[in-house]
């Protein structure tokens, strides 16, 4: 699944990419990353903290949400033990990440925003979740690619502000988390093009270990 807000984008790339990471620096420990001609950098430094944390508050951490409002976890990981979803709060706009110990029967808060509908935002909207077991979880959409190890107490984000990635989970090596990085849909790179990228879980960012680029 594909979101994507290119065409909305596209018109303010500057103003809403670069504000946004500046934004995010004053709070951060980590620098957001930059937009870059190279198709695949060779690490992906990502920052401490969601770019929209802080619009609205969250539910504390494993607070209880409501069975009425299990219909608004509009997206999940693969069935599990332990499921990772995405919950839109009363149907609205806001995006959270929800945790289920229980294969998805009762869902509980685990973590800050991830997304709202200001504008320019909608690059934020997750659009795929893969869990990596109980503790850890990536979620992305075609620009931002965020992180939790320790089952969403605190979370870690890249932005790619050309908004042009399809991100999926890749064959996994030694319990590592590994992610695949390819051309959208709407990319001009060649399809073929991708990268395998790991997580280094102690210096928040991803490595690219591998990658395939067709010749021009």
């Amino acid at each position: 699944m594909e979101l994507s807000m290119k065409n909305v984008l596209r018109a303010i790339p500057a103003l809403v990419v670069s504000g946004v990471a500046v934004a995010s620096f004053a709070a951060s420990d980590a620098p957001a990353a930059a937009t870059t001609s190279v198709p695949f950098p060779a690490v992906l430094p990502m920052q401490h903290g969601l770019t929209e944390a802080n619009v609205v508050r969250p539910l504390p951490w494993g607070t209880l949400i409501p069975t009425s409002q299990a219909k608004w976890v509009v997206l999940h990981s693969a069935k599990s033990p332990v499921e990772w979803g995405v919950w839109k709060q009363d149907g609205g706009p806001g995006e959270f990440a929800v945790r289920s110990t229980n294969g998805g029967l009762r869902w509980r808060a685990a973590g800050s925003m991830l997304a709202t509908d200001w504008a320019g935002g909608s690059i934020f909207y997750i659009g795929r979740v893969m869990s990596f077991g109980a503790s850890a979880v990536v979620m992305v959409s075609n620009a931002v690619i965020d992180v939790s190890t320790d089952a969403g107490h605190q979370w870690y984000q890249y932005v790619n502000g050309a908004d042009t990635w399809s991100i999926t989970q890749a064959p996994q090596s030694s319990g590592e988390i590994r992610i695949q990085v390819a051309p959208a849909s709407y990319s001009t790179l060649p399809k073929s093009d991708h990268a395998i990228y790991r997580l280094d879980v102690a210096r928040h960012r991803w490595l690219r270990v591998s990658q395939s680029v067709a010749k021009t």
